[in-house]
């Protein structure tokens, strides 16, 4: 998601924790719902794998951790009912609940209570997901659990506890890169509210977000991370492209809109391309040594593409200046593949969102050939 400044202005006490009385509440949730919490920390975080996964230190920070969000929620039509609230905040809190309406009543989402409250954290993020893979194959370094299957990350609520793990991946000779996750869904376990790390993302940026977990909620093929995510990616360009174009009353917004999702199409090419060069360097003859300069020189070329395309709107200097490794590429390509298999259902439903889904939901399991595109580039698990 986009990312921004801090949010202008001092929080009121509505923006503070929870209140005596959601404090109890907590202490029931903790009674009866810490399998629930448990379950959703594993939904949300990633999953089993020996060592880290399986530890008891691991899954209680991640259940506590999504405790803690629960406890410290209130309601943000509450929070909106502070006439001290800076100006800034309430926008953006009224903005989430219109675009919740939006997806429920245009988009068909499955929105639920999600995003009607509001919960402060301490962190930058929602959470910090490490994805690795192997340093010359575009494999996953993956993890597994039950009713979410295999997921091709691990997520921390703690920055540090990541980077440690990522570390400790690096050691045994993978790829690797931590990620600040802008939100995710608890897949309808409970109403997930709005974080404070939420605020600092642009209005486009808060679109977007509402919109891609909102399709978590109504859809999800377990086993099928790749799939899932392309998915509420597909929903998330589109739907907040018709949420936007319904309330721009001179085009003006469209206009850079199309704009920015040219760019998005063009970045996205630069990264798929690169890929598919380094699957066809990393199968063919060479020494490791040989293939790792090669590597180093395939990703390099990739930024001075970059530098060179002439972006308007991306940053083509951040862009350029990342250390790209096989781990960034899998983990983009799990968010924007697919994009012409999405299309092609929404066009035979006449694009119409409530069609489109259906269609999605009749899945078992991602179809064959989904993402033809990106066919060769393979996630194994470990």
């Amino acid at each position: 998601m986009e990312r921004r400044g801090q949010v202008a202005g001092t929080r009121s006490n509505s923006l503070s924790k929870g209140s005596p009385i959601q404090a109890k509440k907590c202490l029931r949730w903790l009674f009866w719902g810490f399998a629930g919490l448990f379950l959703s920390s594993l939904l949300l975080l990633g999953s089993f794998s020996s060592c880290v996964t399986g530890s008891p230190f691991y899954l209680w920070n991640a259940a506590s951790g999504q405790l803690d969000i629960l406890c410290n929620r209130r309601p943000i039509s509450e929070v909106l009912a502070d006439p001290d609230l800076d100006s800034e905040t309430r926008k953006k809190l009224e903005l989430v609940l219109e675009v919740q309406s939006f997806a429920r009543s245009e988009l068909f989402l499955n929105t639920g209570e999600s995003f009607q409250y509001f919960s402060r954290i301490s962190r930058d993020a929602a959470a910090y997901n490490v994805v690795a893979a192997r340093a010359l194959a575009l494999e996953a370094h993956t993890y597994w659990f039950p009713i979410v299957g295999s997921v091709p990350y691990l997520g921390f609520f703690s920055r540090e506890e990541a980077e440690a793990h990522g570390r400790n991946l690096e050691q045994q000779g993978l790829d690797v890169v931590v990620q600040d996750v802008a939100g995710y869904s608890t897949l309808g376990w409970f109403d997930d509210p709005l974080l404070s790390s939420q605020l600092a993302y642009s209005n486009y940026g808060l679109i977007r977000l509402v919109i891609h977990e909102a399709v978590h909620a109504t859809v999800w093929i377990p086993g099928s991370v790749s799939f899932n995510e392309s998915l509420a990616s597909f929903v998330e360009e589109e739907g907040s492209r018709a949420y936007i174009q319904s309330r721009d009353t001179d085009g003006s917004r469209m206009v850079r809109l199309n704009a920015i999702k040219q760019e998005r199409i063009a970045f996205r090419d630069l990264m798929r391309r690169t890929a598919l060069d380094l699957e066809k360097l990393y199968s063919g003859d060479g020494s490791d040594a040989e293939k790792l300069e090669r590597k180093r020189e395939i990703i390099d070329s990739m930024r001075a593409r970059i530098r060179d395309h002439g972006f308007q709107y991306l940053d083509a200097q951040a862009l350029s200046e990342r250390d790209y490794n096989n781990a960034h590429f899998l983990s983009y390509l799990a968010y924007n593949s697919g994009t012409t298999y999405f299309q092609d259902i929404y066009n035979q439903c006449d694009m119409e969102w409530k069609c489109f889904l259906g269609r999605m939901q009749e899945l078992e399991e991602a179809p064959p050939g989904w993402n033809e595109s990106e066919k060769s580039i393979s996630s194994s698990e470990r």
